[in-house]
């Protein structure tokens, strides 16, 4: 009965990701001030953010999966923020293009996002998480643990899913 139980969990964790089964097992890395912040007053914190749910999103505003997952952010943030969610914008560049501040400004208004935006130009944040696809989101629990991490799209239903659970939980 054992093995059949550790299998069934094993290929549960396969198809659903790591990190929603896992729950608290990793905790978020502090995000670094690595540039210029756009919609923020002063520099976020994962720290002084405890007790909100955070979302993450990496993206680059050249991408066109990214551009496409967009709306999709700011649905959840629109929905969930008056509830205790954070959402983060960083914007982590795939070409010298991408770096260029004005045109991300310019991306940020055109895309209409609403929250706050860390331009990553030295990546320092990506590689923090390790991310490697764009775009890749990452729910962060109250406490500052990631409880989901998801990279690419079409996966929007399991970010929601995530936090909603962490919202749940007090």
């Amino acid at each position: 009965m054992f093995p059949q139980r550790l299998l069934l969990v094993a290929t549960a964790a396969i198809f659903l990701g790591h990190s929603l089964l896992a729950g608290r097992i990793e905790k978020a890395p502090e995000i670094q001030s690595s540039g210029a912040w756009i919609g923020a007053e002063q520099p976020l914190k994962l720290k002084s953010l405890r007790g909100s749910v955070v979302l993450i999103d990496f993206w680059a505003f050249d991408c066109e999966p990214c551009r496409e997952s967009m709306p999709r952010i700011r649905e959840l943030y629109d929905k969930y923020a008056d509830r205790g969610l954070v959402v983060i914008g960083v914007h982590t560049p795939r070409t010298e293009d991408e770096r260029d501040e004005t045109k991300v400004r310019e991306a940020v208004r055109n895309l209409d996002i609403r929250f706050p935006v860390l331009m990553d130009n030295k990546q320092k944040v990506w590689t923090d998480f390790k991310c490697d696809l764009w775009p890749t989101q990452f729910v962060i629990d109250r406490q500052g643990y990631i409880r989901l991490s998801r990279g690419g799209v079409n996966r929007y239903a399991d970010v929601e899913e995530a936090v909603v659970a962490a919202l749940a939980e007090k």
